[in-house]
């Protein structure tokens, strides 16, 4: 039976938590829940920040445990990363945490400091997750154990050509997230044959593009082979979303592709940071063996 520890490492979950759990029990996992201990104070203060940090710190190096799953996103992931026993991890094999958006933040460091995988994928204390068959995909998927594997479709912008088959190692997340550790230890470093994916939520165009030429002039797209655009939810219009891949498009030199199956939507189909990828025929299929 697979250990998976659910712990609130960011925001506060929604209340249907407790049945989202009990459905990962009914599909054969022995779940450890780990709340937030509202008696020690507000979140972001020092108090709630040293618990938080305590909590992923003791999950991630508890022996048994087959995966290590955020509870919901929001803020707060990014006070973790000072507070997180970096020494301690090193010396224990690898595990997959397992969220998206502001979880982004952690599993960049586990990356870019200990070369680990991460899921990018659903949570349960998030409102979408009884709605969304990504997450009960993810699931089956977690139950069968690695060797673990996925695919998202892609569409490609108008007039752009694409090499018939394009290969690399997969990096991404929330776009606003990432962007925010340029310049910290907690970015992988740029590195040939990457594919990055890159979503993000009720962020203006302007800001996108802000924090798009950010990357550029970090040298963060230095050999990036494809970037994979996924939902950015809250633009005002398809139109507007139109406009704003074909200015992003203009500011990069790798094939830039669109997927409407990740993101804050839905669907949000679970994708591996640290996975081997192809992209081909307008779908990406990706595989991490850990």
């Amino acid at each position: 039976m697979k250990v998976i520890h659910v712990i609130e490492i960011c925001g506060a979950p929604e209340p249907i938590i407790q049945q989202n759990i009990e459905g990962l029990g009914a599909a054969g996992f022995s779940v450890v829940y780990v709340p937030y201990d509202s008696h020690v104070g507000h979140r972001l203060e020092p108090q709630g920040i040293a618990q938080r940090a305590q909590m992923l710190t003791q999950s991630l190096l508890s022996g048994g445990v087959d995966y290590v799953m955020a509870a919901r996103g929001g803020y707060g992931a990014s006070d973790l990363l000072p507070h997180l026993d970096w020494a301690e991890l090193s010396k224990v094999s690898p595990r997959l945490l397992i969220g998206f958006s502001d979880v982004t933040a952690l599993q960049a460091a586990l990356k870019a400091r200990l070369n680990w995988p991460a899921l990018h994928g659903p949570m349960p204390g998030s409102p979408s997750w009884c709605e969304d068959v990504a997450a009960d995909e993810m699931v089956a998927m977690l139950a069968a154990g690695a060797p673990f594997s996925g695919e998202i479709v892609l569409e490609s912008p108008k007039g752009q050509a694409t090499p018939e088959i394009i290969t690399g190692e997969l990096f991404g997340g929330c776009l606003s997230v990432l962007t925010n550790l340029i310049g910290t230890p907690d970015l992988p470093a740029p590195g040939p044959q990457r594919i990055l994916f890159l979503e993000d939520i009720n962020e203006r165009p302007e800001r996108v593009l802000r924090c798009w030429n950010q990357w550029r002039e970090a040298g963060q797209f230095d050999g990036v082979r494809a970037v994979v655009l996924g939902q950015f939810l809250g633009l005002e219009s398809e139109a507007c979303e139109a406009w704003l891949v074909e200015r992003l498009c203009e500011r990069i030199e790798c094939p830039v592709f669109v997927s409407r199956e990740f993101g804050h939507g839905i669907p949000n189909r679970p994708i591996a940071i640290g996975g081997l990828a192809a992209i081909q025929q307008g779908t990406l299929r990706w595989h991490l063996d850990c």
